[in-house]
């Protein structure tokens, strides 16, 4: 067995055997109680789950692994067979499909459905706001799942995230992006609310194009430039050979969330111990997952300007700080118009003014910034 897959056994088995004990300290139950419990804990479950994305990509990855090791610690009493996108369902059809319980879980991205809640915008990505790890410590220690659960529970799900990802590349192209008036004129594929707003503030025309359609668009013309995700993924995507410029830093993404969506009522009729581990495997990885891909990254970025011999370019300080505004001003017009987006817009905001003085103080060796911003209401 591959030794990081023993590894998580051995975590979250620790940490299910911890739960157990915990909730036997309530007090004894009555023995009909107790037969109930235990006849309910050898059902077994047979799901469906259907994803926003390919068996190649590292999210389909995770999200096997995801499976994987549901089934191993549930020695076999919850199965749940993945369906590649397009498989069952195109990925625009992945959460109104496991909210109708036609399937009972589905693999995303939160701002593909900020079309139905532009609160999702803020449970899937950041425009210059928060770093991964920022995202890591909001969901597990300030909140955050809360707040996942209180949107996806509009659409009768229950949300497990699995991947927190850091900054990602920036904009690819076939002209040099060097500043904001680079951008005028050009044709960006980009994803989500935010993105597009600040695009169109910039004079560029956003396109929206399927991530695994980017490759094409820019080979055919059809895009000037683009972004997809972190160098791993745009190397798997072989941007590197429709692209010769990269504008850095990736202020369009600063951190991302990936994760499963479950359907509420399959949910409900997990027993406990079921519910424990799909809970626990989730966390457990998150943690690989979130480690693993930004390295990743960190060494694909290597190879865009060592190897493949990709022209990097850094954005000026002032222009950052321009776009910062252009997000100010789209995120507090967003949560003027949805008490949701307000709601999960505070709790961010709560969990960085908490943690906003430690971060100063630990200087160099902290993640993220106090400083460049967008998500601000004060």
């Amino acid at each position: 067995m591959n030794p990081i897959k023993t590894m998580l056994i051995g975590i979250t088995a620790f940490t299910l055997f911890t739960l157990a004990g915990c909730s036997g300290e309530a007090g004894d139950t009555a023995n009909a109680s107790t037969e109930k419990s235990t006849a309910t804990s050898q059902e077994t479950f047979t799901w469906k789950m259907v994803s926003t994305w390919s068996d190649t990509s590292s999210s389909g990855e995770y999200e096997q692994e995801f499976v994987d090791l549901v089934d191993q610690l549930s020695n076999g009493r919850l199965k749940i067979k993945r369906y590649s996108q397009g498989q069952l369902v195109s990925p625009t059809q992945v959460l109104d499909t496991v909210s109708k319980g036609t399937v009972q879980a589905g693999g995303d991205w939160p701002n593909y459905w900020s079309g139905k809640n532009t609160a999702f915008d803020l449970l899937g990505s950041h425009v210059m706001g928060f770093s991964g790890f920022d995202f890591f410590q909001w969901i597990y220690a300030a909140g955050g799942l809360e707040q996942y659960n209180r949107i996806y529970g509009q659409f009768n799900t229950v949300y497990f995230p699995i991947t927190t990802l850091g900054t990602e590349s920036g904009i690819r192209s076939n002209v040099p992006i060097r500043g904001l008036e680079d951008y005028k004129g050009l044709k960006v594929r980009i994803a989500g609310l935010i993105q597009t707003r600040v695009m169109t503030e910039l004079g560029a025309s956003p396109v929206s194009i399927g991530v695994y359609d980017v490759y094409e668009a820019l080979q055919r013309g059809v895009v000037d430039a683009g972004e997809v995700g972190g160098p791993d993924s745009d190397e798997i995507l072989h941007l590197q050979d429709v692209t010769k410029y990269w504008s850095t830093p990736g202020w369009h993404q600063s951190a991302a969330v990936y994760g499963i969506a479950i359907n509420k009522d399959a949910w409900n009729e997990l027993p406990e111990d079921l519910q424990n581990i799909v809970a626990t495997a989730s966390e457990a990885i998150m943690a690989r997952s979130s480690a693993n891909r930004n390295y990743m990254d960190g060494v694909a970025a290597q190879r865009f300007e060592e190897e493949y011999g990709i022209e990097v370019n850094q954005m000026p300080d002032e222009d950052l700080k321009t776009i910062e505004g252009i997000v100010n001003k789209a995120v507090r017009d967003i949560a003027a118009k949805n008490p949701d987006f307000q709601d999960v817009l505070e709790s961010q905001q709560a969990y960085l003014k908490a943690y906003a003085p430690y971060r100063r103080m630990q200087g160099p060796w902290s993640f993220g910034t106090n400083e460049l911003n967008g998500y601000r209401l004060d």
